[in-house]
Parts: C-alpha cells; structure tokens; sequence
C-alpha cells in the first residue's frame, strides 16, 4: 500500500515571536527541493530545540492533511504543509488504521511507527489558540513518529510504502493509545495490553506503568 505524501519538509531553529512570547523552535519548516538523507535522528537538514523533540525514537514526524480540517472554524488561512511542524504531511493516514511497528519504505530508508506526538505549547503559541493542546490530544489526531531502520536517501517526491503491517496479536493503533493516554487513563485492562506492545519507547512504557500503577491504587 502507498500513502501519499503532500510534503517533506525540515527546519533550522529559530528564534521565533508569537505575541509576547518569543520561542526558540524549528517549528516553521520548509519543503526541501534536493534529496536528504535520513539518519536514525532524523533528516540532516532538520533541527530540534530541545530534549523531548527529536532523537532516535522521534526521528520523523508525520502529521494528516485529512486532520488540518479540523482547525479550519480557528485559523483564517490553513497552510498548505506542516501546519504542526511535522516532517510529513501525509495526503491521508489515519491514526485509526496506523500501528505501532508498522514499517514503510520512504526513498532508501525503511522508517517504523514508534510514538504518539504530544502536542507542546508551542503549537499553540503559534496559531494563539488557547485549547489546542487539550483539543488535540482528547481527538486522538495527533499525528505519530518514526523510528528509522535503515538509514537512506529521500528525495523530495517520494512517498511512503507500507512493507510491514505490526502482527496481529501486538495491534495497537496510534489513536488507541492517544485515547488511553489522555481519556482513558484507569482503563486497567488496556493498559496492561498496552504494555505488552513491543514497538513502544522505552519512555512510553514508563509513562503507561505509572498509569497503570495509579489505576490500580484507586
């Protein structure tokens, strides 16, 4: 299967004024016009501005042009590509149909799906929307990230293609642990499937024990 790709893009930190408030980020990407290589931390041409963004478990971030619709009552001008500051902005991929340890071919590299985005304020700093975050969050249309595989070329027209669905007994979507992590947080059962999952960062699975220790203390 190939999903579509809208844009690739990458980003130089910044110093960057919203307001007030000024912020160091790379928020404001851009599309890259040459081919890049992606690294096991990310495109070469990208920076991140602090810890928590970045890194070998967050190496690409991808973000649905299906979900910028939801914006559109907020925002007078939707931009065409990474409105969140997503590397991709995949024409349609669903967090409903998208699981962990799903593998994709992009260019020469081979990319999985590691971790769910968790929307900083940042993002909405910039679009000056009080409740994005907690919006964005409960919808479960985060968007997700990449751990890479194997390092490779990407060339601007690329897209992704799916080589490897995650087993059937490990499936966990990236909108099932959006909704456990921010609406259904004592769910003891499904944490505990949660925690069984093999794609998950070693950060993740500490974040979901100390959930589920909480879930069973009430």
């Amino acid at each position: 299967m190939i999903y579509e790709l809208n844009a690739i893009s990458t980003g130089k930190i910044e110093t960057l004024t919203y307001g007030k408030k000024q912020m160091q980020s790379a928020l404001n990407k851009t599309v890259f016009t040459d081919t890049c290589w992606l690294t096991t931390t990310g495109f070469c041409d990208d920076e991140q501005a602090y810890k928590g963004h970045g890194g070998p478990d967050k190496a690409l971030c991808l973000f649905s042009k299906s979900n910028y619709q939801m914006w559109q009552d907020d925002i007078t001008e939707l931009p065409d590509y990474a409105m969140f500051g997503e590397n991709l902005t995949a024409k349609h991929m669903d967090e409903k149909t998208t699981y962990f340890g799903n593998q994709y071919q992009l260019g020469s590299a081979i990319i999985e799906v590691s971790e769910i985005r968790e929307p900083c304020w940042k993002i909405q700093t910039k679009y000056q929307i009080p409740d994005l975050v907690k919006r964005m969050s409960s919808s479960g249309r985060t968007g997700f990230y990449f751990r890479v595989l194997k390092e490779g070329y990407v060339a601007p027209d690329d897209n992704l293609h799916l080589i490897q669905q995650a087993p059937d007994d490990t499936l966990l979507s990236v909108f099932e642990l959006n909704h456990l992590m921010y609406n259904d947080r004592n769910n003891i059962s499904k944490l505990t499937y949660a925690l069984q999952n093999p794609y998950l960062t070693t950060a993740r699975i500490d974040k979901l024990q100390r959930l589920l220790t909480k879930a069973q203390q009430l």
